[in-house]
């Protein structure tokens, strides 16, 4: 990027401070790419340098990389401004003839000395012979061959400072030569020159953190933020209102006498926003990631949208950068991975004496009413603080004299410029330009006050720091200001004209911008007074469930201001449940502020219940944008986000759980999870809710009091084990046994629940608690008491299996994992579970009345075990075919929907008689409302040629789902011969979507065989099931059309088909692209497979000469930047298309518009990564010899260089292609390269006016307030 580029002539421009400082700068970061402390660095004027004379020194860098600049973890730099001959080295290393004491030193460490010199530019042999004095200046050491010595040039610099960005920004800096925007560390929160900058830290709490429940100090708060950044590729947000000392805060992080362990200040970048960058932001995270940049970027006033896409930069491309993010003020998302940090306002006593450091002069008593009157907000209180005369006193000023002194700042009394600025406070943000809508315009119509006025008001409010600016966009700042001449707008001026402006078409967004407004000042009544006006029958925001996204947008405004207007609205809306569904277009966006409206503790319940109808249709698990994640944080003992009381959130929960729906109970369940958890709290977004005072919620004041939280819900529960609703019982002991682990250790619920196992888990009737008991012990620490380990042994013996029954829900009807004795590998200890459940059935085979209290149970569970158990009923069973039919009564008499015939398949299995086996399976298949479970059955014996029969049959009769056939592909079928296997997948073929089951069935057969081919029988089969899949309609696939085919297309289309057979796939999924039957982006598999077997056809069928051949060749292979398993013709081997070519002009002309012109030289770490280095593909090369119009392929070579899809710069993508369009200049034609150059010029103004848009739309979007 040319924007960080410096010469290494700039180099010898920098005084001889400077260039030590600029080696040392490079130390420290080369350090800190190697994650080792920057503080092993010592160089003069930056820290104590021991003596030796040497300007830089690095100490103790264990584990720096021996190829990198710093090539010993001990090593010295001599730094020199002027040339150094090989005499001036040796000269330098010597003192009396002699080797100096600091090179034994770095000898005897086995370290490295390193000569720089600020003027030198070294070829090969200058290099040399530099090296070879130096070398001769140590021989005479006993450790000479120890002791590595190197000579850098400000060749060898320059290469060396292009490493690390942060610091030629400040090698910018220092010689005159700064980026448009871009700092270096220095005094970013602007304390002015000469001023004393400490960072001023109390014990005030002020600072809220991820996974801290409380306000922490700001010190504390400090470390904290260092901490999460350190990570490479982290990113942070830091958030406030506008003047509670954010940038100073982010500032103190990278200071080293600030706290511990500060963050490097070499290696930071820093930007405003608000001001007018080059690069753009989003330019300087494209070239800081491509580059693989360790860099700590921080952007101030950066808006919610920017951080959210630029962090999707930094996480989509596995970055090593680091990215903080400052917000002008605080909004009320949380951005995906993205730790936020809230500061609050500091103490008062804080803010007085920040303002005494800043102004001597003023005297304890006003630097105190200040702080007062500034609410602990510091650039009120300086600003303020500013206009206080000399021997002036404060003391009697009342709050309106301290405003007016703030407005005015001794200027004298303006009424018109406080006329514009309440007009112009009446928005959060404004735009001055006319460009994109006339908002100064609207603002003045509503005011009645000349545009002009405004215009010339809001830059003297600039002038008076008042106001911020962001390109053209401007605000109110800070918000305590701002507010406070809103309140005077809307009591000067009548709603309906303020409502006569706001509702016209073309002034949405300044509407939605003074709703933002409006949400500060939920105690004005004449907020209140608009607002209401705003919901009038007659106007588009009245009826909240038809309103438009930005009518949306609104109402979240507005909600602060008056919350029951808005939760009564929503629950109007709620009553047709097509709105309180998932379905809803802006679900999202009402259960967000649905979370919000539960704050209250009196309206907790109207918020949650319209919550529930949300989450009612929610299917279980469901992670994208869940409703019940949202329910969940509601109720946590701590970070709720809810002033709901313990007993109100209990209530809810207990209706849950007593209604009987299962839906319900599935809730239930999740809400006690998040009740239930004992540690790591986290909050997701913030608490603020416009100007209202919130916190993270209800949370207990003492041990007593959070112990008391967990046994009221144990106790809650407890009350449904008696309840006479068995899925009630059955839900709340699922809850007890999920949390019996984390709980037991709170001696206070264990003395509640240990009467509950002893009353309903004795002798094993309560497997899962058994289980969770077991967990408890097995994963138990040190920490944990000698008493309570033994108060909990007593229940695990107590709840232990004692007979048979119990023994067979504990073993039988539980997953293996859940065990908690598992010892050695996973299969050994499955491999005893196995067993057990077995030896179980074989028990059982003589004691059927277990199976009877059993029940539907048995039928329902999908536990690996229940096989075996049913193997084991086989062997034990005296007749088994008495057995068998009491097996298949119980099933008809339990069957649902859910059942799960495992039991059944494994009975077969364990039958000896394979003859008698066959007799039960036919019998299966005969036994009316079974056919359907027939073919798992089928398959869990090997298939014997009758079997193979009836599972014929059964393909044949259409009756079953193809699905239930996939049972096949995990290795039953393999009995079968090749003949037969192929004779039932041509049945299978016939059922709707069979030819997917064939797909997956003959896909699973290849993985098993590695690597060997199909037979032909199978081949063929498979072959039909693709002609199938592309003569099909899309839409009749469903969503499993591709998977799995890439290995079947493989093994399936070989060289020696015949051509009629191959021809005809080839038309019918051409024809199914052209026709639209099918997508090219949902069969790129196809096509790239087709291509590679087959290209000659394929060409053929491609440039067959009907209309738009060419727009459907790129149809199929798109050249897309962005997407790597795009198809390609450049997948076929070059002399193969030139053999379909045969020479012929039009064909060539014709691949070369289809194939990958422009390729990566090397391979792009992410799929949407633009590659920096291109070169032009050998297959283009290859057809550019072969063409005859050498003038018609730089025409196309041209216009490929746009792609025809792309994320991220496309300026960059054509500087990388026209970099390898350029290759084409070696050609020997001199006509040629002349029209090579003449497209190469156009090409370069082409990237200008391209960076030139994107840095406009870049710089539009960054500098946004809202």
């Amino acid at each position: 990027m040319i924007f960080f580029e410096l010469q290494a002539r700039d180099i010898s421009e920098l005084n001889d401070a400077d260039l030590r400082e600029l080696v040392g700068r490079l130390c420290e970061a080369e350090l800190l790419q190697s994650g080792i402390p920057p503080s092993r660095v010592f160089w003069g004027g930056a820290q104590e340098a021991p003596d030796g004379g040497l300007d830089v020194q690095v100490e103790a860098a264990h584990g720096i990389d021996d190829s990198a600049y710093i090539p010993r973890p001990s090593t010295g730099f001599q730094v020199k401004k002027h040339p150094m001959s090989k005499a001036a080295c040796r000269a330098e290393m010597e003192e009396s003839g002699a080797p100096k004491k600091v090179l034994m030193d770095l000898a005897s460490r086995r370290g490295a000395y390193i000569i720089v010199s600020g003027k030198d530019d070294c070829s090969g042999k200058m290099l040399s012979e530099r090296l070879a004095g130096m070398k001769e200046a140590v021989a005479a050491l006993p450790d000479a061959d120890k002791l590595r010595v190197d000579f850098y040039g400000r060749d060898r610099l320059h290469a060396w400072l292009r490493r690390h960005p942060g610091v030629a920004l400040w090698v910018r800096s220092r010689l005159g030569k700064p980026l448009a925007g871009w700092r270096p560390f220095e005094r970013w929160a602007g304390t002015p020159p000469g001023f004393d900058d400490q960072f001023l830290v109390d014990n005030h709490p002020c600072v809220l953190a991820p996974d801290h429940r409380d306000m922490v100090p700001v010190l504390e708060g400090l470390h904290l933020a260092r901490d999460r950044l350190r990570e490479p590729g982290s990113t942070v947000r830091v958030m406030g209102l506008s003047g509670v000392g954010k940038t100073r805060f982010v500032q103190a992080m990278f200071e080293s006498d600030v706290g511990l362990n500060s963050l490097p200040a070499s290696d930071v970048i820093y930007a405003d926003l608000g001001n007018d960058l080059t690069p753009t932001a989003s330019e300087l995270l494209v070239y800081l990631i491509a580059n693989r940049f360790t860099t700590y970027v921080v952007l101030d006033n950066c808006p919610p949208d920017v951080h959210r896409s630029l962090q999707r930069q930094v996480a989509s491309s596995g970055a090593c950068l680091r990215l903080l993010t400052i917000e002008y003020d605080i909004s009320d998302d949380k951005p995906e991975e993205t730790v936020v940090i809230y500061l609050e306002p500091s103490s008062e006593e804080m803010v007085a004496r920040l303002v005494q450091k800043r102004i001597p002069g003023i005297g304890a008593v006003n630097a105190e009413r200040i702080a007062e009157f500034a609410g602990g907000n510091a650039r009120v209180a300086i600003a303020l603080a500013s206009q206080v005369g000399t021997g002036e006193s404060l003391s009697n000023f009342s709050d309106e004299d301290l405003f007016r002194r703030l407005f005015m700042q001794r200027k004298g009394d303006s009424s018109s410029l406080l006329q514009s600025a309440e007009a112009l406070a009446l928005v959060y943000s404004f735009n001055a330009s006319r460009a994109e809508g006339d908002e100064l315009g609207g603002i003045s119509a509503v005011a009645g006050i000349a545009r002009q006025t405004l215009y010339k008001d809001q830059a003297e409010l600039l002038r008076r720091q008042l106001a911020q600016s962001r390109g053209n966009w401007r605000a109110i700042l800070p918000h305590a200001l701002a507010n406070r001449l809103a309140k005077r707008a809307l009591e000067n001026i009548p709603p309906e004209d303020i409502n006569a402006e706001l509702f016209k078409p073309g002034n949405v967004r300044l509407l939605q911008s003074c709703a933002h407004r409006l949400g500060y000042l939920h105690d004005i009544e004449a907020a209140q007074r608009l607002a209401a006006t705003w919901l009038e029958p007659a106007l588009p925001l009245a009826d909240i469930a038809t309103c438009s996204e930005s009518g949306l947008v609104v109402w979240e405004f507005l909600a602060p201001l008056f919350p029951e207007v808005v939760l009564r609205a929503i629950k109007r809306a709620a009553h047709d449940r097509r709105f309180a569904s998932r379905q809803n277009a802006h679900f999202v966006r009402f259960v967000r502020l649905l979370c919000r409206l539960a704050y209250e503790d009196e309206h907790f319940d109207c918020a949650v219940g319209i919550l529930l109808l949300f989450a009612e249709g929610e299917a279980p698990g469901e992670n994208n944008h869940s409703v019940v994640e949202q329910m969940r944080r509601l109720f946590s003992v701590r970070l709720s986000g809810t002033e709901a009381t313990p007993l109100r959130r209990q209530a809810f929960i207990g209706k849950l759980l007593g209604s009987g729906i299962p839906r319900h109970m599935d809730i239930a369940r999740e809400l006690c999870r998040s009740a239930f958890e004992t540690r790591s709290w986290t909050s997701v977004g913030t608490f603020h809710f416009g100007a209202r005072k919130r916190g993270p919620g209800w949370s207990p004041d003492s041990h007593t009091q959070q112990t008391a939280w967990y046994v009221d819900h144990i106790k809650l529960l407890e009350s449904g084990l008696r309840s006479g609703v068995p899925s009630t019982k059955e839900a709340v002991k699922s809850i007890l046994a999920a949390h019996f682990r984390s709980l037991c250790w709170i001696q206070e619920c264990l003395e509640v629940l240990e009467p509950i196992v002893r009353e309903h888990a004795a002798g094993g009737r309560w497997p899962a608690m058994w289980m969770s008991i077991k967990k408890a012990l097995h994963f138990a620490s040190d920490r944990h008491s000698a008493d309570m380990l033994d108060q909990i042994r007593v229940l695990e013996r107590l709840a232990a299996p004692a007979d048979t029954y119990a023994e067979i829900e504990a073993y039988v009807l539980v997953d293996v994992w859940e065990h908690a004795e598992l010892r050695g590998t996973f299969s050994d200890s499955a491999h005893d579970i196995f067993e057990r459940a077995q030896a179980l059935g074989e028990l059982v085979a003589t004691e059927p009345q277990h199976l009877d209290r059993l029940g539907t149970r048995l039928w329902h569970c999908n536990a690996q075990p229940l096989f075996q158990f049913g193997k084991g009923l086989a062997r034990g069973s005296s007749n088994v075919f008495e057995t068998f039919s009491a097996l298949i009564g119980s099933f008809q008499k339990h069957q649902t929907e859910q059942s799960n015939p495992q039991l059944l398949s494994g009975f077969i299995s364990g039958v000896h008689d394979s003859e008698d086996a066959v007799k039960m399976l036919q019998s299966i298949v005969a036994t009316p409302g079974l056919s359907s479970f027939s073919v798992s059955m089928l398959t869990a014996v090997p298939i014997s040629p009758p079997l193979f029969q009836t599972l014929l049959t059964l393909a044949k009769e259409g009756e079953i789902e193809a699905w239930r056939f996939e049972h096949l592909g995990h290795g039953s079928g393999d009995a079968l011969s090749d003949a037969d296997m192929a004779k039932l997948l041509a049945e299978i073929n016939e059922l709707k979507q069979g030819y997917l089951s064939t797909i997956w069935i003959v896909h699973m057969r290849l993985n098993r065989s590695r690597g060997m081919p199909l037979s032909e029988e199978i081949r063929r089969v498979a072959w039909s099931a693709i002609y199938i899949l592309v003569s099909q309609e899309r839409g009749e696939r469903g969503p499993r059309q591709r998977h799995g085919i890439e290995l079947v297309l493989d093994a399936t289309l070989t060289p020696d088909a015949p051509e009629q057979e191959v021809r005809q796939l080839i038309y019918a999924f051409c024809d199914g692209i052209r026709s639209r039957r099918l997508y090219a982006f949902e069969s790129r598999e196809i096509t790239s497979a087709l291509a590679v077997k087959y290209p000659e056809w394929l060409l053929d069928e491609m440039f067959n000469g009907s209309e738009g051949e060419l727009d459907f060749a790129r149809e199929l292979f798109s050249d897309s930047v962005s997407m790597s398993d795009e198809p390609t013709l450049n997948c076929v081997p070059v002399e193969r298309i030139l053999s379909w070519c045969r020479g012929d002009e039009g064909r060539i002309m014709k691949i070369a518009n289809t194939l990958t012109a422009y390729v990566p030289t090397k391979a792009v770490g992410q799929p949407q990564a633009v590659p920096d280095s291109v070169t032009l593909s050998t297959h283009a090369k290859s057809l550019f010899d072969a063409a005859r119009d050498k003038r018609a392929f730089v025409e196309i070579l041209f216009d490929r260089v746009h792609p025809d899809s792309w994320s991220g710069s496309l300026a960059d993508i054509f500087d990388a292609r026209s970099r390898a369009f350029a290759e084409l200049l070696e050609v020997s034609d001199t006509e040629l390269r002349a029209l090579v150059g003449e497209k190469l010029a156009l090409l370069k103004l082409a990237i200008v006016q391209l960076r030139e848009k994107e840095n406009s739309i870049n710089s539009e979007r960054e500098q946004r307030f809202e």
